[in-house]
């Protein structure tokens, strides 16, 4: 998979000439479905970059401290750590919340903390983890705790860093450079160069238990001249790194960026990033959309700060299901979605999501959750139970619908469609005037879409069919799943959508069967009033999820040449049970009551997980979820080769139907929405 060189030119800047000059290693993060990057130019003012919608880094804006910086996304929340000419260590956190502009807030110094070179920072257990190099060569660590999980803005939060400790007090060994710290197979490591000769790569691994350290040998790789950094996905780690080479008269230095993977338990083949470019310090990384980027200043006078990135998937993420063929019906496809699609509201216990639409899609989602009301001029605008998202002016059916129009065909509607999107809509006012009215709402859907008109090459944009369409029918389109009840004066068989207006609330497991014979089974239970731990609350609801995903699994997915009457059950017998084109839509979202016995119950924590009371981890949906899908793999693997299959061509499609998520890039490290989209393959 070739490395592409991105920026203002060939060559990879991120900025024009002399606006990213960087002298000191610069600091890269993926945040809110953006790449960000921090650095300190020559004269030793600090900038920042933030990549817009079309993947290009914008111009450099100030950063309120100059120093040695690295920054790290903690759930949902960027924070920024710097190195000052003291040595001493500043801590800043950025607020960009939608009620109030964006800003770099200082949550104070690291108290006993000091070093005079790049430290490293990672997101791990919902704690960040800083490592740096005292001046006599040590390792040393320290974690910092968030105070309060349920802030109404980054400003508001509050934390304390632990105090520094060696990561190991016996070992007399001292190191040089920058550390790097990963997570793999659910285990935090520690990477560091020795300060001797020949700079071999040594690693630690962090035991939560014991809050400690030890040796771990099977996963050092490497010599480092300079220093490392590392990032990982699902059980991929990544290290980049100038590899100590010795110096010769025909190489008179180290500086080859190069980039290693840890994968199946063993680094991979070292590789040359961009051909063999060249950096003044070590580079930096961070996967974004399924692709690596790398970031480096360059081995010149000037240090301009390059960027390239490549592939870490077998697909796109942007158009995966330009793989499946045009003849499968959509009920077949494993589909990540996401609950409460538009929730970015500032109200922690409103919010189910960080990442606009059209972040969303560019992760590789392709479901869609609204909840819309009708306002009295005929408008819809997006709702979350009655309390309206898009803060301050709202946001409206029509500028979502908009993301997903872009993504679908671009910005300018010529780009050739391989991709659908399924929208789920309901009326998010149940009033009694709604509930005896349903007409009105009905008919402000059916206007807001014939409003969009086609596209202008004619295309429609929207398929309103109330059956199952098949994938080649709807690239490009958007599909209507209407969870709102139908016009009372238009005949149910011909009413616009797929219908599932017979949506149980909070039921882990029931069945729409449609007007027209479509058979959808649904796992929606959300709710979870009484007093539960944590951790109950995740193992019930996994084990809902679990349930339906296996079901569908076990209906293998009918040939694809088969027409979509077929695959319907007959009206006159209703039998139902067993089809194989049935609907499986699947919900990985709960919530609780806002405290119950300090446990926690927002939405955002049972996704992705939380520190309890008594300090003990708990894995949320998204990882859990991950993790079964990976066993399901790894099982399927074993009895493809158990059968005389090649391990690398055995375990891959298994229909799952639709699988909605709350914050599904979080954690940052797990790569739930590729384990799904995988599935098809």
């Amino acid at each position: 998979m070739a490395w592409v060189a991105h920026g203002s030119s060939e060559l990879g800047f991120i900025q024009t000439a002399g606006q990213g000059q960087s002298r000191t290693v610069p600091a890269v993060a993926a945040y809110r479905g953006r790449l960000w990057c921090l650095w300190a130019d020559l004269d030793g003012n600090a900038w920042c970059a933030i990549t817009d919608d079309g993947g290009d880094f914008g111009g450099r804006m100030p950063f309120p401290q100059a120093g040695l910086p690295v920054m790290e996304n903690l759930n949902g929340h960027l924070h920024v750590v710097v190195v000052l000419e003291s040595g001493d260590i500043d801590h800043y956190i950025l607020d960009d919340e939608p009620q109030r502009q964006a800003s770099w807030v200082h949550l104070g110094p690291l108290p006993g903390a000091t070093t005079l070179s790049s430290p490293c920072l990672v997101a791990f257990h919902n704690r960040l983890f800083l490592t740096f190099v005292d001046h006599n060569g040590k390792l040393y660590y320290t974690a910092w705790t968030t105070s309060n999980l349920h802030p109404s803005s980054a400003s508001d939060i509050g934390g304390a860093w632990s105090d520094s400790r060696p990561v190991s007090s016996g070992d007399t060994e001292t190191f040089r450079g920058i550390p790097a710290l990963f997570v793999t197979n659910g285990t935090l490591h520690l990477l560091c160069a020795s300060a001797s000769e020949p700079r071999e790569i040594v690693c630690y691994a962090y035991d939560s238990a014991g809050s400690g350290w030890s040796q771990c040998r099977d996963i050092s790789e490497g010599r480092a001249a300079r220093g490392i950094s590392a990032t990982s996905y699902g059980e991929t780690a990544y290290m980049g790194f100038i590899e100590n080479t010795g110096a010769s008269a025909d190489r008179p230095g180290d500086s080859t960026v190069t980039i290693a993977s840890f994968l199946h338990g063993q680094w991979q083949p070292h590789e040359p990033v961009g051909g063999g470019q060249s950096a003044a310090d070590p580079p930096q990384i961070a996967i974004l959309n399924g692709r690596i980027h790398c970031i480096f200043n360059d081995a010149t006078a000037t240090k301009d700060l390059r960027w390239y990135s490549r592939p870490i998937l077998a697909y796109s993420m942007a158009s995966w299901m330009a793989a499946i063929p045009d003849t499968t019906l959509l009920s077949n496809v494993t589909i990540p979605g996401t609950h409460d699609s538009c929730a970015r509201s500032y109200v922690p216990f409103v919010r189910t999501q960080y990442l606009s639409i059209r972040q969303q899609l560019a992760l590789g989602i392709r479901f869609i959750d609204l909840r819309l009301r009708r306002h009295d001029n005929g408008s819809l605008f997006c709702y979350h139970g009655g309390i309206p998202l898009g803060f301050p002016r709202g946001l409206s059916f029509a500028a979502v619908m908009d993301q997903v129009w872009a993504f679908l065909r671009g910005p300018h509607h010529t780009l050739p469609a391989t991709e659908t999107v399924l929208v789920s809509i309901n009326n998010d006012d149940v009033s009694d005037d709604q509930r005896a009215n349903p007409g009105i709402f009905y008919q402000a859907v059916d206007a807001a879409v014939a409003a969009a008109g086609p596209y202008p090459d004619g295309t429609p944009r929207w398929f309103l069919g109330p059956i199952t369409p098949r994938l080649g029918d709807v690239r490009g389109r958007a599909v209507l799943l209407r969870r709102y009840p139908g016009d009372p004066a238009v005949a149910p068989r011909v009413r616009t959508g797929l219908d599932l207006s017979d949506w149980v609330d909070d039921s882990p497991d029931f069945t729409i069967v449609t007007p027209t014979n479509v058979r959808v089974r649904l796992q929606d239970k959300w709710k979870f009033s009484s007093r539960i731990s944590l951790a109950d609350l995740v193992a019930s609801k996994s084990g809902f999820v679990r349930s339906l995903m296996l079901q569908a699994a076990a209906r293998p997915p009918p040939p694809t040449d088969l027409v979509n009457s077929e695959l319907q059950p007959n009206p006159e017998t209703d039998e139902h049970e067993g089809q194989d084109g049935d609907w499986y839509i699947n919900f990985c979202s709960a919530v609780g009551d806002p405290v119950e016995h300090g446990e926690l119950a927002e939405a955002k924590w049972i996704a992705v997980g939380a520190r309890t009371v008594g300090l003990d981890w708990v894995d949320g949906m998204n990882r859990v979820t991950r993790d079964f899908l990976l066993r399901q793999h790894q099982q399927r693997q074993k009895a493809g080769e158990d059968a005389g299959g090649d391990k690398l061509s055995v375990g891959g499609r298994m229909r799952l139907g639709v699988v909605n998520m709350d914050y599904p890039e979080l954690p940052a490290d797990n790569d739930l929405v590729a384990r799904l989209i995988e599935t098809n393959f």
